[in-house]
């Protein structure tokens, strides 16, 4: 899916991240999941092979985007590639919670499905 990211998907995604991202709970929130992904990683042993889906994922967001002919900025572009790393490490992990607050923000893409 992320491969076939169009402008238009990308620049929804980022929005969808910063309107996740308005309040102080928001914040902890995202911090929490954070935590909880490293720790099932580190407690699986699967730190090495979500890192390695984490680079996949923002390669393929980069790779997405210059398939393109939309200028998006540079700070839309590695917004929506490090939420794909993480939403990544996620799925690696197994955490089915950090999982499910991930995905509501690549829910609005239309046009890679």
């Amino acid at each position: 899916m992320l491969g076939r990211l169009e402008a238009e998907d990308v620049n929804a995604v980022a929005h969808a991240i910063d309107a996740s991202h308005q309040t102080a709970a928001d914040e902890v929130e995202a911090w929490e999941d954070l935590m909880r992904v490293d720790d099932a990683l580190r407690s699986h042993g699967r730190s090495r092979i979500a890192a390695r889906a984490a680079h996949d994922a923002v390669q393929a967001v980069r790779s997405a985007v210059a398939a393109t002919d939309a200028d998006l900025p540079d700070t839309v572009v590695t917004r929506v590639a490090r939420e794909a790393a993480l939403l990544a490490r996620a799925l690696v992990a197994g955490t089915e919670e950090a999982v499910a607050h991930l995905e509501r923000e690549f829910g609005c893409v239309t046009h890679a499905a």
